[in-house]
């Protein structure tokens, strides 16, 4: 009888056993379950509306009517520098917590509102720059009217 051994994990995993290498790596900033820490990072002003691009390319998910937005995080951190950036863009914003099934916190950074919405989108996709994910856009922008077209 044949037996074969499946992995349990899809993710390839690095195991480091040298402590020097360990601290060395901890040094640079890299360090275990970063994404339930990472602070949100000093971005230059000028970048910022192309980080928060993104940030909600990549962990953003956008309502298909276009009245919810929301990004999540492990890191409270990340979750309060967004928040903050968004209530400086005068955004509707909030933030809600949940738990994971490991028992870890997850946080949504939330902005709502079929004004709101597109206001977010004037700010992050207003550039020459047009690599991002067009139905997020376009969810974003459902709500605006004839005029602001």
């Amino acid at each position: 009888m044949k037996s074969s051994i499946r992995p349990t994990r899809l993710t390839p995993t690095l195991i480091i056993n040298s402590k020097v290498i360990k601290n060395d790596l901890e040094n640079l900033g890299i360090v275990a379950n970063k994404s339930l820490t990472v602070a949100f990072p000093p971005v230059p002003e000028e970048y910022l509306p192309s980080f928060i691009r993104g940030v909600i390319d990549g962990d953003g998910w956008v309502q298909r009517t276009g009245y919810v937005m929301n990004i999540t995080t492990g890191s409270l951190l990340f979750a309060i520098g967004l928040y903050s950036v968004f209530e400086e863009w005068r955004l509707r914003t909030e933030i809600t917590r949940t738990t994971s099934q490991t028992g870890n916190s997850i946080y949504r950074v939330w902005v709502k509102g079929k004004k709101d919405l597109p206001k977010l989108a004037d700010i992050i996709y207003n550039t020459t720059y047009d690599n991002y994910i067009t139905y997020k856009k376009e969810n974003m922008t459902r709500h605006k009217t004839e005029e602001e077209l």
